[in-house]
């Protein structure tokens, strides 16, 4: 019965736009409560570097289609500071930036991690979670190890020297 599933999508959402507006809230949605749900405390703050890149390896892996829609379709609406997905995707990167910075900026005041400038680490962090997340999105070839190679890199990168 095509005929009827495309009225009721036409009559729940005049448009494709909609549609796609409503997809993105759905997953941005569920995005966010996930996000907030990262735990606070933690024995490290390397620690809560490690469950935000997990935390990413694994939405990927849950929402397969709804991360392809978004990763494949809004940066070509990022210029449009009105459309939801310049919207999301600025909260999104905005949140991030600052969990990994306030992460980063006790580890170095704790000793925990060495000296680094937070802007661009947090810069590059940022940069390394979102060309993994597209990189298992658009489904680009599986790397073996790949979660492991990332936290045995950031830990080797970050950690104060003995």
């Amino acid at each position: 019965m095509p005929g009827l599933r495309s009225r009721f999508i036409h009559y729940h959402f005049k448009s494709k736009d909609g549609l796609f507006t409503h997809i993105l809230e759905s997953i941005f949605a569920e995005y966010f409560d996930r996000f907030d749900q990262l735990p606070e405390k933690t024995p490290t703050e390397f620690d809560k570097l490690v469950n935000l890149i997990r935390f990413h390896f694994r939405f990927a892996e849950d929402y397969p289609d709804e991360t392809y829609i978004v990763i494949s379709a809004c940066p070509a609406k990022l210029q449009d500071a009105a459309h939801v997905c310049a919207q999301y995707v600025t909260t999104q990167g905005q949140r991030l930036s600052q969990y990994i910075s306030t992460c980063l900026e006790r580890g170095i005041a704790s000793g925990e991690f060495r000296s680094v400038p937070v802007a661009a680490t947090t810069g590059l962090l940022l940069a390394m979670v979102n060309g993994l997340m597209r990189r298992k999105s658009l489904r680009l070839d599986e790397i073996e190890g790949l979660l492991g190679a990332v936290l045995d890199f950031c830990h080797h990168a970050l950690r104060a020297p003995d």
